[in-house]
């Protein structure tokens, strides 16, 4: 166990999860109710909203927590390392200080967890949650055919 990275955490509900984020990290809560779909793409990118002149990917991260799907309205928004993205959350508990060690967890967007206030909650990285889910949504692939690499077109 080690002390936690941040002294206090908002704390958001997905489904049965509890999220622990870092203040400086959550920039707003919104209601989203229009979301313009993007053809092609997996989950759990579920599509995209503009908000304040910039284009915003709205995410369910159900899947990633293995927790209980959060219902379609209510978004936090966070920045990760500039990068504004947003995911569906069901309610925010508020600010907690936190006072127990983290303990790790094998969850890949999670930097540890911490029982507070009778719950468990994941702290959220979002330097990693931006990570993963840029290779969940545009997984790494060759620019070039295996067959073509190596050749370069002369004229």
């Amino acid at each position: 166990m080690t002390p936690a990275a941040f002294q206090s955490i908002w704390v958001l509900r997905l489904g049965e999860a509890f999220l622990g984020v870092e203040p400086k990290a959550l920039k707003e809560v919104l209601e989203v109710d229009q979301l313009t779909p993007v053809p092609l793409v997996p989950r759990p990118l579920l599509g995209l909203f503009a908000y304040q002149g910039q284009v915003i990917p709205l995410f369910d991260l159900s899947q990633v927590l293995n927790a209980t799907p959060a219902r379609p309205g209510l978004a936090a928004l966070v920045d990760a390392a500039g990068q504004p993205l947003a995911f569906w959350i069901d309610e925010v508990v508020g600010l907690i200080r936190i006072l127990s060690e983290t303990r790790p967890s094998e969850t890949p967007v999670l930097s540890g967890l911490v029982e507070e206030e009778g719950r468990l909650i994941g702290l959220l990285d979002v330097g990693r949650l931006l990570t993963y889910l840029s290779q969940e949504v545009f997984p790494p692939t060759p620019l070039l055919r295996p067959s073509l690499q190596g050749q370069v077109e002369r004229s």
